[in-house]
């Protein structure tokens, strides 16, 4: 199922931190709240964002993951999702750009959400689309014991 909304940056506060490897494309990093208006996708996010961006050449790559507050589908809750993309030379690689939801990180009645999705810029407005499913039947596990297999 698809689920779009039409966002705009509410703040963006840059957290002044600075790395001590200079390159030509210098890292920044800075905490967002997005807010998304759509009939299937409505709520807000705050934002961890992290980027390095050469500004001569207009080439970058940029990481961040939302945990979202709001309503997709006419279902409501939380959830987290991340997503990258990448600009050469003022170009945007859409092969490069991902967006995925974050695995059972999803709390009320978007509990067992999994999905990607993209973003759209472009003119006066851009877009956040998801292309979500959910589980609700899905088998749980036991989480601390799923975990025990990450420890080296």
């Amino acid at each position: 199922m698809r689920a779009s909304g039409v966002f705009r940056i509410e703040s963006w506060d840059a957290n002044g931190r600075a790395v001590d490897v200079t390159t030509a494309a210098p890292l920044g990093g800075a905490f967002i709240v997005r807010v998304v208006e759509g009939e299937s996708l409505r709520g807000s996010s705050q934002v961890l964002f992290a980027g390095a961006f050469n500004e001569s050449v207009g080439s970058g790559t940029y990481v961040a993951i939302d945990a979202f507050e709001g309503e997709i589908l006419g279902r409501t809750g939380t959830l987290s999702f991340w997503h990258t993309s990448t600009l050469t030379r003022g170009q945007f690689n859409d092969a490069d750009a991902v967006l995925k939801i974050v695995p059972d990180s999803g709390t009320g009645a978007l509990t067992g959400a999994r999905g990607s999705g993209r973003i759209i810029g472009g003119g006066d407005e851009e877009v956040l689309e998801l292309d979500i499913e959910f589980d609700d039947d899905a088998d749980l596990i036991d989480g601390e014991a799923a975990a025990g297999r990450l420890e080296p």
